[in-house]
């Protein structure tokens, strides 16, 4: 098989969990006071050594993803443990590694129940483009989980947030460098394997900045296209984007508050068919927009603007008929957007009348 062969098999992935939130998981030591029993049936993206944690198969993640050359560069040490503990665990999986391992993992024999699929960095390639891994993406691979966001991103994926992302790491100083242990919550720290080993400091200082900027990239990615992003790592020092509390997005509380995640649920579906519907995908988005809208019924908080959504993704698919009924609905039931509905409902007539 060849590179496109491969890239082919990512197909199926665009905006497949349109609209669900996502929980990528990084490796950071706060991973171990968290609960992440609580990620079950919930859309997973795992990094690196992931497998390596107690309660892997009981989340069995769907995706797992590599960025680090390591891992098939020297397989024995870095790459061949893990895939053993994952082995052994009988998780079920889709492994995620860039174009520069694919030679390795394409004759690898990681038996039945690891599918393997490959991503390739294309640097003709921008945020201004929808992030499609059946394509070339952007070169934002400086560390393994912004290829994860990459992901949730082409999964379509809204919320979506990070857990185990610790970062205590980016404060350290000159001096620290020296004799500073990352750690991992796999492992205890180790004095004989420091940052001082690895690299120099001015090189450590280019890796920094660019990870800080391709986040900043994908930050400015999500907000033109509707995604919302969430740190939901205890403490730690990764702060480019805003922090949640990663116990509140499991609890049912009193009514009140289920009645508030339905309304968050809404809007963050809303956005992503919007986002769908500015990329020309408007069957999926007017999925989203209907399931949306049986939810909004007889709320009392209900969500404005979706009838009128609805009529312009119909408008699209030449549904004029269909699209002016709704856009007469939105005109009566939502006072705020009558301007709007009142161009929209006198563009339908004259296409029904056309």
């Amino acid at each position: 098989m060849t590179l496109e062969d491969f890239l082919r098999k990512n197909v199926p992935l665009k905006n497949m969990f349109a609209g669900r939130r996502c929980f990528l998981i990084g490796n950071g030591p706060s991973l171990k006071i968290q609960d992440i029993t609580l990620l079950k049936d919930e859309v997973v993206v795992v990094a690196s050594s992931f497998f390596r944690h107690p309660d892997a198969k009981f989340v069995s993640p769907p995706f797992w993803v590599l960025a680090d050359p390591y891992f098939w560069l020297k397989p024995d040490k870095y790459f061949i443990p893990v895939f053993n503990y994952a082995l052994e665990k009988g998780v079920t999986t889709r492994l995620f590694a860039p174009s520069g391992g694919l030679q390795y993992f394409a004759n690898a024999n990681l038996g039945p129940l690891i599918d393997f699929h490959t991503y390739h960095y294309d640097h003709s390639v921008d945020i201004s483009t929808p992030i499609d891994f059946s394509r070339g993406i952007p070169p934002f691979g400086q560390n393994t989980m912004t290829v994860c966001l990459m992901l949730a991103l082409c999964l379509g994926c809204n919320p979506i947030y990070f857990i185990g992302c610790d970062r205590d790491y980016w404060n350290m100083t000159k001096e620290e460098f020296q004799t500073y242990n990352i750690q991992h919550f796999y492992e205890e720290k180790n004095p004989k394997h420091t940052c001082g080993d690895c690299m120099p400091w001015e090189e450590w200082l280019k890796a920094r900045e660019r990870t800080e900027w391709e986040y900043e990239q994908l930050k400015r990615y999500a907000a033109l296209r509707g995604f919302s992003i969430y740190n939901a790592t205890p403490g730690g020092q990764f702060n480019s984007f805003p922090r949640i509390d990663y116990e509140t997005l499991f609890s049912a509380g009193p009514a009140s508050s289920a009645t508030e995640q339905v309304q968050l649920d809404i809007r963050s579906a809303t956005m992503s068919a919007i986002r769908l519907m500015n990329d020309g995908e408007n069957s999926s988005a007017l999925i989203l927009l209907d399931e949306s809208i049986r939810r909004n019924i007889n709320r009392p908080d209900r969500v404005a603007g979706l009838e009128y959504l609805k009529a312009v993704c119909l408008a699209r698919q030449n549904r004029f008929s269909e699209a002016l009924m709704l856009a007469r609905q939105d005109y009566h039931h939502n006072p705020a957007n009558r301007a709007k509905s009142e161009i929209l409902i006198r563009e339908l007539d004259q296409a029904c009348g056309a």
